[in-house]
């Protein structure tokens, strides 16, 4: 168990990975940098959800693995390809949520076409859907907030609200553009988030806490 100190130099390292900071390698970064080399050698695009992209557009979390989007089709070759890279197959499941694991971490896939939970309107986007066509990149911020909206869990909640404080009122917008066009439960859930992030900003604003 990391005690607080610990917590926060791993978190600073993780920033400094999805940053691009070689200067603070870490074992995120080592993973991160395999990741590309795999997709980009394979062809294999590989669209970052999760933790590191919430740390990507603006809310700088402590996160202790890798969440990758992946197509379809490429579900089945990525586990066989991935021990050519150092890429350890912990486990390979039928229906494409494979954990990986590269440098002590943990890698978890998310296959496009499966619902992220059981109740979920819609199912997940594939990388192309997520913006990113080639390589191992982070997905667009809409849609990662599509990928958060659809599992929406606790964290996922609390990811949502803490990037739409730090996004731009025209980003949020497109954001609110982009959901209404994929679900109206998402542009429901989107919205609350938003109110209870204006109300937590204007908190935050009353206590000094921002400026």
């Amino acid at each position: 168990m990391l005690d607080a100190a610990e917590a926060l130099v791993a978190l600073e390292r993780t920033v400094a990975a999805v940053k691009g900071d070689e200067a603070q390698e870490s074992k995120f970064a080592k993973a991160l940098a395999t990741l590309q080399a795999l997709s980009r050698k394979e062809g294999i695009p590989l669209a970052i959800v999760g933790g590191l992209a919430a740390i990507h557009h603006g809310y700088e979390r402590f996160t202790k693995d890798i969440d990758v989007v992946v197509h379809s089709g490429d579900l089945d070759i990525l586990a066989r390809v991935a021990p050519r890279y150092g890429i350890k197959v912990i486990w390979k499941d039928p229906d494409g949520w494979h954990k990986l694991q590269c440098e002590g971490v943990p890698i978890d896939v998310v296959p496009e076409g499966r619902k992220p939970r059981k109740d979920a309107p819609t199912a997940i986007p594939g990388p192309k859907q997520l913006g990113v066509r080639q390589g191992a990149d982070y997905a667009r911020i809409a849609g990662w907030m599509e990928t958060k909206l659809g599992s929406y869990r606790v964290q996922d909640r609390a990811d949502v609200v803490q990037v739409i404080k730090a996004a731009a009122p025209a980003v949020l917008r497109r954001i609110r553009t982009r959901l209404g066009k994929v679900h109206a439960i998402y542009l429901g859930r989107f919205d609350e988030l938003l109110a209870a992030a204006k109300e937590e900003k204007e908190q935050e604003r009353e206590r000094g806490g921002a400026k």
